[in-house]
């Protein structure tokens, strides 16, 4: 893949309720994000939970298939199942070249921003 591709991050917390997330501080998260990755992001958005309907409305508008979506959100299998429906309202396949999931699941802040990091180097 191209070191140029068009990639955008978007997370999902889980509405801060899921057990797993605890010791991540998104807003710390996503500002060191925005100040030492920005160069490498299109854009960035957070929602409480994209698996609902409103986060599959959300994907709908935002999804496209000019770029790769890295989302940090609870683990890789569980994404695949809970965001397929929005992935598929927008058009968009979830394959290789649109998507790669990232597991915050049972991580701290500073390990998720590495998993990021590495992420967006793919």
């Amino acid at each position: 893949m191209s070191t140029n591709e068009k990639k955008a991050l978007l997370f999902c917390s889980c509405s801060g309720a899921c057990p797993s997330m605890a010791k991540i501080d998104f807003w710390a998260l996503s500002e060191r994000v925005r100040l030492e990755l920005g160069d490498k992001v299109e854009f960035m958005a957070l929602h409480p939970r994209l698996c609902e309907e409103d986060g599959e409305r959300l994907m709908k508008q935002i999804l496209n298939p000019s770029m790769k979506f890295i989302t940090p959100a609870c683990a890789e299998k569980r994404q695949e199942k809970l965001l397929r429906d929005g992935f598929a309202k927008a058009g968009v396949p979830m394959d290789e070249t649109h998507w790669l999931p990232v597991s915050m699941a049972q991580e701290d802040t500073n390990a998720v921003f590495e998993k990021i990091k590495t992420a967006l180097e793919q």
